[in-house]
């Protein structure tokens, strides 16, 4: 209060009062202050860095995560989202060691070159063969905070001589360029604090990271570079090119070894995606193959067919009530069963097959797919920056299109630190969106409609004339919305209502009830919407329009309409 307010320090006004958020006197006021500083603050977001498109996206413990290739395309960049932008991440370095005695080199401990004095501070320690116990161990370690040149040398770790042998300087932890990449986060140690994203790309290797350094996880395949990533009964299941299925040895998911319990099925289907459904089974899907993994390690893992003629398309694969996926036929689900295998599946979206064939036809590829868990929505992605809502928390499933205008071309669903959903996607462009926040489609017009069905009134052979229609809207303190009717399933000899447009005001609450700041004083509790239409025919059809850039959502509760009956028609 009382504060000079200066530009260019000129002092322009005198603050009269502290700041106070939302403390416009009216709700014009209200609204205008809100879109400005929503516009600010859009006008500091920027593309993450680089070229070409968002190649992935990911939160984790609260932080969000966007790989995209740097500027020359010749490697791959993971950034963390800050209040200062996209900011790069260093992935660590890495120096392959033989031990030079019975000292076991910890995380946090310091290593110091015995010839060059440079110093790193070890995050993991990777161990390919022998024990520290016996001297003879072999292996990695992941360090960071790298000062100096290591040479070929000895390393000593405080008051600890020659406790490792290295052969060359730290080499740093890079991904390539290219690739998809798929995440997931998992805890496979005792430790609450021990919870880290592993991610797969199908270009490089597949990494394990905790927010400070990467683990390249080297599997010893000839040619290590998995697409799909897993966690199942403590197993890191990764999928390789040609169909092979391999897991980490257990609890351990840097482990490959086959002495230790890591291991290889063949599918015999190029792997299109992993669903860790329970644990029971874990989904394992191909493009013309569904089958399911039991057991618990790999003395006793099975992976049994449910189908050889139907597969999954890939990054469709989602775990919601059950296991789901999408194929040339539409969304299907996986029900466990006492018949046919353990499993049987079945197509959920028959009503809307002809806009899915029409899609295939048309050349468009589906890109992506969310689970949208406090919505219990299904969504898939196309390439045409279109794509399917399927709710399915009623008996039957629930079918919408949607259009982001923009292609998606990776997405997430994952769990922030208060166990909300994050929704996040990336464009061609670079930028990383998050999905059902805001009022507007990234300050652009966000328009939808609402087609109900011809309606009769129980008398389809009577004709009728319609006076007006009445909408109940839960609407906030000013909602506009558009209206029109067709009647007689839209006869041309009887014209459609010309469209008609209202503010409907809404966020009302009542006294010693309502939450304080989360109503309006000024608003009744519902909002209602009175169209005076005048139209004959046996039926009428309305379509709810919306048109707006910055408004808050609506719900259509309830609907009454005036008519007056006239002849039967016979």
């Amino acid at each position: 209060d009382n504060e000079d307010l200066e530009v260019s320090a000129a002092t322009v006004a005198v603050a009269d009062g502290t700041a106070a958020e939302r403390g416009a006197l009216n709700d014009t006021d209200d609204q205008a202050y809100l879109i400005t500083a929503i516009e600010t603050a859009r006008a500091n977001i920027a593309a993450v860095p680089g070229s070409g498109p968002v190649r992935g996206v990911w939160s984790f413990n609260g932080t969000k995560y966007a790989v995209r290739d740097n500027a020359g395309a010749t490697a791959g960049i993971l950034h963390k989202a800050t209040t200062a932008g996209w900011v790069a991440q260093s992935l660590g370095e890495t120096i392959a060691f033989t031990s030079g005695g019975t000292y076991e080199i910890k995380e946090t401990d310091v290593i110091v070159g015995a010839t060059s004095a440079a110093t790193a501070v070890v995050r993991r320690v990777i161990l390919t063969s022998g024990t520290f116990a016996g001297g003879d161990a072999a292996g990695r370690l992941i360090v960071d905070s790298v000062a100096g040149t290591f040479v070929s040398e000895n390393l000593n770790v405080g008051a600890n001589t020659n406790v490792a042998t290295i052969a060359a300087d730290a080499v740093p932890i890079a991904l390539p360029p290219g690739g998809r990449y798929e995440f997931i986060n998992y805890n496979f140690f005792g430790a609450a604090n021990k919870r880290r994203i592993y991610f797969a790309n199908g270009v490089g290797y597949a990494h394990e990271w905790d927010g400070v350094v990467a683990v390249p996880i080297i599997t010893g395949m000839p040619v290590d570079t998995p697409k799909r990533v897993a966690a199942y009964k403590n197993h890191l299941f990764l999928g390789f090119p040609g169909g092979s299925l391999q897991n980490s040895s257990i609890g351990n998911p840097i482990s490959w070894s086959a002495v230790l319990g890591a291991a290889e099925i063949g599918l015999g289907e190029e792997i299109t995606g992993l669903i860790a459904d329970s644990e029971t089974a874990m989904i394992v899907l191909g493009r013309n193959k569904v089958a399911y993994l039991t057991g618990d390690d790999s003395s006793n893992f099975l992976l049994q067919t449910i189908a050889d003629d139907a597969g999954a398309i890939e990054w469709t694969a989602q775990r919601m009530q059950r296991p789901m996926f999408f194929d040339d036929g539409g969304l299907r689900d996986l029900i466990a069963s006492d018949q046919f295998g353990d499993w049987r599946s079945g197509t959920v979206t028959r009503m809307v097959d002809p806009l899915i064939r029409a899609k295939r036809k048309a050349g468009i590829t589906v890109t992506g797919s969310i689970r949208v868990r406090e919505k219990g929505q299904y969504r898939v992605y196309y390439s045409d920056g279109t794509g399917l809502c399927v709710y399915l928390e009623r008996k039957e499933p629930e079918a919408m299109p949607f259009d982001y205008g923009k292609a998606v071309r990776c997405c997430c669903a994952a769990e922030e630190v208060d166990g909300s959903d994050i929704l996040l996607f990336g464009d061609d462009e670079g930028m990383v969106y998050e999905m059902d926040a805001g009022m507007s489609f990234d300050g652009e017009i966000n328009s939808g409609y609402c087609r109900l069905a011809f309606n009769h009134f129980g008398s389809p052979q009577q004709q009728k004339r319609f006076h007006k229609v009445t909408l109940e809207v839960d609407a906030s303190a000013g909602n506009t919305i558009g209206l029109t009717a067709e009647y007689g399933y839209a006869n041309p000899d009887q014209p459609p209502s010309p469209e008609q447009s209202f503010s409907v005001r809404g966020e009302g609450g009542f006294w010693n009830e309502a939450l304080w700041d989360q109503f309006y004083w000024s608003s009744p509790a519902e909002g209602l919407a009175e169209a005076h239409i005048d139209g004959l025919g046996r039926n009428i059809s309305i379509t709810v329009i919306s048109d707006v850039t910055y408004e808050r959502r609506h719900t259509l509760t309830g609907i009454t309409f005036n008519i007056s009956p006239r002849k039967v028609l016979r």
